[in-house]
């Protein structure tokens, strides 16, 4: 009888358990509330310039708990200008256009770099000594299985080692850590807007990633330029997937 209820429980609640499993979330989009955008392939771009320092922020996605957006940023004015993207901020607002609490900073590419390469040079570190083990493990491997080979006794066998192969296994997960590492800082170096003079007549394209704030219905972009801020609103929207 036990074994017929539990039979009946599982067979009513596995549907239920993988449904709720399996529930795909909401997309996430933010599109510019000034209907006077620019369009790349798909993607809006709003715009707004303050003394000749022209800011046009896309929204890209989404990824896990961040942000992406694409800029490009042009100097049109005769004087040099600092960009540094530390520096940009957002303010989540409600649907009133009201704060809802503190700013959110953009990601400092410089410090994303720094501790990358931190982490770089532990799996370096790593490396070396695994190599030091690999040498260990080999003469030791060699050496046990010389003396079990020698020796007659079936009870000895467990006196064989493989420190080899399970230094070896370690040193390919380390491998397989700091290529992706390595991928992660190429691409922080190469793709993002990154603290920069921008000289006069020069512009710059790159992403720049801000923290989710999932409870916002805008979020005001708020990009410096020297006492001065340009203003750029976005609306956050949920498309349901289903």
């Amino acid at each position: 009888m036990k074994t017929r209820s539990f039979i009946f429980l599982l067979i009513v609640c596995v549907p239920f358990l993988f449904q709720s499993c399996s529930v795909p979330q909401n997309l996430v989009k933010l599109q510019p509330f000034d209907e006077s955008t620019k369009w790349l392939y798909g993607q809006a771009f709003a715009r707004d310039s303050i003394n000749g320092i022209i800011y046009e922020a896309g929204f890209d996605q989404v990824v896990e708990t961040t942000y992406l957006f694409d800029f490009d940023i042009t100097n049109r004015s005769n004087l040099d200008i600092l960009i540094n993207p530390a520096d940009f901020y957002y303010i989540p607002l409600n649907d009133s256009l009201q704060p809802m609490g503190k700013e959110f900073h953009a990601n400092d590419p410089e410090e994303e770099i720094l501790d990358i390469e931190k982490r770089l040079s532990v799996t370096e570190a790593r490396r070396k000594s695994n190599l030091a083990l690999s040498l260990l493990g080999l003469g030791v491997d060699i050496t046990t299985a010389a003396i079990t080979a020698s020796d007659d006794n079936p009870h000895n066998d467990f006196l064989r080692t493989d420190m080899f192969d399970a230094v070896q296994a370690g040193n390919i997960a380390n491998e397989f850590e700091s290529t992706d590492l390595k991928q992660l800082r190429d691409s922080w170096m190469k793709s993002t807007i990154r603290k920069t003079t921008l000289a006069p007549g020069y512009s710059m394209k790159g992403k720049v990633f801000f923290p989710v704030f999932p409870g916002a219905k805008y979020i005001e972009l708020m990009l410096p330029v020297d006492d001065q801020c340009i203003k750029i609103l976005f609306q956050q929207k949920y498309i349901p997937v289903q």
